[in-house]
């Protein structure tokens, strides 16, 4: 499916050929770059390269020392929500990296690193501007293009992420590598910032370039989602599983969506039946904090509509202890709080609580603040419901509910707390708790049209509060 992404890759002149010269000498290094950012955009992993993970090894392997593809493997782990500024380790490594490019590296590598490592300490806002700049004068450098898409993604930077593509994609020639995975990028961008029309649109021209392309037929799932059209979702997504189901990490995300689809039907045992088949399984071979997320997200979206999922499947989720002090973005934070309590782990969750509490007064880290405002009340508005304490749960949340886009995520993937706000006002004892359901419930269809979901929502209010 990407034995493409091994073809023509680029040696030093094809690099500076291209306006983007790298420090290194070695032909090998240039081109396991070239191959590592073709496979991360694509979501895929090249046999003939021996896969993503193996290219990481390669390229460093080939030269240990070049500052591009050391700021790439920076960039790749702050952006993959694993490493923080709080890790020793990977502390050291960005400050030799800084202290390398000082002495080595060219003007725009420079301009990487910065970028890099202000993402790695913690000023994820800064980070975003830095990789928009060097886009602005290097437009066809993918790498700032990608890490700027996933930064505006995780600051919640729906603009950010549409108009980073925008400016650049009409300076791509169609017949460069990875051109068509533009389209998918900017659909999501589109998507994001409401303009579903467009959206469509841009996500269709990538799949006719590239029916492979996992993103783009993630982009097309948020736009049919968001439109209320759900069963064309659902069978976009069965029609077109053979072509993205291959995607490593983003066809766990795909598998998430198709469930969705399942959910907004009442199918339930069809949404559990993806948990179990995909996405725990997939979970437990990456154990990835994203994985995670979209694990307990189901999980907890069934829980809401009345489902036993049954404590086995949140046991699937193991080895999230090692998890609670990482704090790279508190939407994961959020999400590991409520897996670790309805795993039955309450005192890891405590601990997890503790520490993320201890880590709001780190003010140089833009996450900090953003946990402080809007993390710690809807971690425990998240809990409070867990508890069944839906008035304190109503109380917690509500007042935050416009700011919760600051924590990043999609507004699909954050309508999990919206669903947990509105079911905590239909369960309140207080008047004045769910007196606020049919405004939330107006709310939630002006984002979410025609959904299933929320007639079921109003059906449940009117039914426990009868005028």
């Amino acid at each position: 499916m990407a034995e493409w992404c091994a073809d023509h890759l680029r040696n030093c002149e094809g690099w500076k050929s291209a306006g983007l010269e790298l420090s290194t000498t070695s032909d090998e290094n240039a081109k396991w770059l070239d191959a590592s950012i073709r496979q991360l955009v694509s979501w895929t992993d090249c046999a003939s390269l021996g896969g993503f993970h193996e290219t990481l090894v390669n390229l460093t392997k080939s030269d240990p020392e070049a500052i591009m593809g050391r700021t790439f493997l920076v960039g790749l782990a702050g952006l993959g929500t694993e490493a923080t500024a709080r890790d020793p380790a990977f502390v050291e490594t960005m400050k030799k990296l800084e202290s390398d490019a000082e002495k080595y590296a060219n003007p725009r590598e420079k301009r990487h690193v910065k970028a890099a490592v202000l993402w790695g300490r913690g000023e994820h806002h800064e980070a975003a501007d830095e990789w928009d700049s060097i886009i602005d004068d290097y437009p066809t450098d993918l790498i700032a293009i990608k890490f700027s898409h996933d930064a505006h993604f995780f600051n919640g930077n729906c603009k950010g992420k549409k108009d980073a593509i925008e400016k650049i994609i009409n300076k791509w020639k169609p017949d460069l590598p990875m051109y068509s995975y533009l389209h998918g990028m900017y659909a999501f961008g589109l998507e994001e910032c409401g303009l579903y029309g467009d959206a469509e649109t841009e996500a269709d021209k990538a799949l006719n370039l590239n029916r492979f392309d996992c993103w783009a037929s993630h982009a097309k799932a948020h736009v049919l989602e968001m439109n209320g059209r759900h069963k064309e979702g659902k069978e976009f997504m069965y029609r077109t599983e053979d072509d993205w189901k291959k995607g490593w990490m983003i066809a766990t995300h795909n598998y998430w969506h198709t469930a969705l689809f399942h959910i907004e039907f009442g199918e339930y045992e069809d949404a559990l039946s993806i948990f179990d088949r995909e996405i725990s399984k997939r979970f437990l071979r990456s154990n990835s904090l994203l994985d995670m997320v979209d694990a307990s997200s189901i999980l907890w979206r069934l829980e809401l509509e009345g489902v036993d999922v049954g404590k086995d499947r949140w046991r699937k989720l193991e080895h999230l202890a090692k998890y609670i002090d990482n704090h790279s973005i508190v939407f994961n934070d959020v999400h590991l709080g409520v897996a670790l309590y309805k795993q039955g782990d309450l005192e890891t969750e405590k601990n997890l609580r503790a520490s993320l509490e201890k880590y709001t007064n780190v003010l140089s880290e833009d996450n900090a603040k953003i946990s402080k405002e809007i993390g710690m009340p809807l971690y425990d508005g998240m809990l409070d419901y867990a508890r069944c304490d839906y008035d304190t749960a109503a109380e917690t949340m509500f007042p935050i509910r416009d700011k919760v886009v600051q924590i990043g995520g999609s507004h699909a993937q954050r309508d999990v707390f919206v669903q947990t706000l509105i079911q905590s006002c239909i369960m309140s004892k207080d008047p004045k708790n769910w007196s606020l359901t049919p405004q939330l419930l107006i709310e939630r269809e002006t984002m979410k049209h025609d959904s299933l979901l929320g007639q079921r929502l109003a059906e449940k209010f009117r039914a426990r509060h009868p005028l």
